[in-house]
């Protein structure tokens, strides 16, 4: 007989994760320079001053990091889930549907009244592509 172990409830284990460590700020620095390589290309002068206005920026961001360390340790969980639940879940007004869910852009919806229709590119050439799909049910809006 095997025996399974009850599933935790959401949330049960929080307690037990480790806290969420604030990125070094040279780490974080060093990092953003590293990835604006390949966008300017072989603009130096636009790389230098990019370097030049980092190296500029980490006199402030010094005291910045001091404050985020100082404001982690009076949450309960995480310096970050707090912003987190206000401003990506509570405060961005977009529509959900068309900004997170992109795989929509590429099948024609018919309750678009013909104001939006996928590249003929991305569509697909089989005409049963869109049977059974969740807008011929009329749910999706």
């Amino acid at each position: 007989m095997s025996y399974s172990r009850p599933q935790p409830h959401m949330m049960s284990e929080q307690d037990s994760l480790p806290r969420l460590p604030i990125p070094p700020l040279k780490q974080t620095i060093d990092k953003y320079l590293e990835s604006i390589v390949p966008v300017a290309g072989d603009d130096i002068a636009e790389l230098a001053e990019t370097n030049r206005r980092a190296v500029q920026f980490l006199k402030v961001a010094t005291r910045l990091q001091q404050r985020l360390i100082e404001y982690e340790k009076t949450q309960e969980y995480s310096w970050l889930e707090k912003w987190w639940f206000e401003l990506a879940y509570l405060s961005w007004r977009e529509s959900l549907c068309i900004n997170s869910n992109y795989w929509i852009a590429f099948v024609d919806d018919p309750n678009a009244f013909g104001l939006a229709s996928a590249p003929r590119t991305l569509l697909s050439s089989d005409p049963d592509f869109n049977k059974g799909k969740i807008w011929e049910s009329g749910e999706y809006s």
